[in-house]
C-alpha cells in the first residue's frame, strides 16, 4: 500500500515593494475617507447648529455657484432685526437648485452660521442628519477597505526563516 503525499499548497508571496504599496494603499485610504467623512459630519453639524441658533433672515441671491449635479445660490443675507448683515453667503438647502432654475427675488425663514470660515445659511428644511450619516458611512467604508488590505497582507506573509 502507498501513502499519497500531501499536497503542498503554494501561497504567493507578495515582494517587499509589493507590500510597501500596500500600506502605502493602506494609509491613502483611510486619510482620504476619513477626511472626506469628517468634512460631511461638520458640514451636519455646522448646519445643526445654525438651525439651532442663528439669526433669521432673508436671503437676496446675486450669484449661484454650481458643482457637478447642481447649483447652490450665493447672496446677501440681512436678519429680521436688521442687526446681522453678511454678503457673499452660501445657502444649503434641502431642494437642489437646477443649473437653469431662475434667481429668486429673497429667499426667507434662512438661519446664517457665521462662525464657519466663510457664512452660509441654512433653509429650514435642510437635513443636517444625512450628512451626519454619510459622512459616518464614509468613514467606515474606509476602515473596511484598509481592514482588508491589512488581512490580505497578513495573509501573504512571507515564512519564517528557519535556523
Amino acid at each position: 500500500m502507498t501513502s499519497q503525499k500531501p499536497q503542498r499548497t503554494r501561497q504567493k508571496q507578495l515582494t517587499t515593494r509589493g507590500r510597501v504599496f500596500c500600506w502605502v494603499m493602506i494609509v491613502f485610504v483611510l486619510l482620504t475617507t476619513c477626511a472626506a467623512g469628517l468634512t460631511l459630519i461638520i458640514e451636519g453639524i455646522d448646519g445643526r447648529r445654525a438651525l439651532a441658533h442663528g439669526p433669521v433672515g432673508t436671503l437676496t441671491p446675486t450669484d449661484r455657484k454650481c458643482g457637478d449635479e447642481s447649483c447652490a445660490w450665493v447672496g446677501t443675507f440681512a436678519s429680521a432685526d436688521g442687526t446681522v448683515t453678511e454678503e457673499d453667503v452660501e445657502l444649503k438647502d434641502a431642494e437642489k437648485v437646477r443649473f437653469s432654475a431662475p434667481m429668486p427675488a429673497t429667499i426667507d425663514d434662512v438661519r446664517l452660521d457665521d462662525e464657519d470660515t466663510r457664512p452660509t445659511a441654512y433653509t429650514a428644511d435642510y437635513n443636517w442628519r444625512g450628512s451626519v450619516f454619510k459622512g459616518s458611512f464614509v468613514i467606515l467604508f474606509g476602515l473596511g477597505i484598509s481592514g482588508g488590505l491589512v488581512m490580505m497582507l497578513k495573509r501573504h506573509r512571507p515564512a519564517a526563516v528557519s535556523s
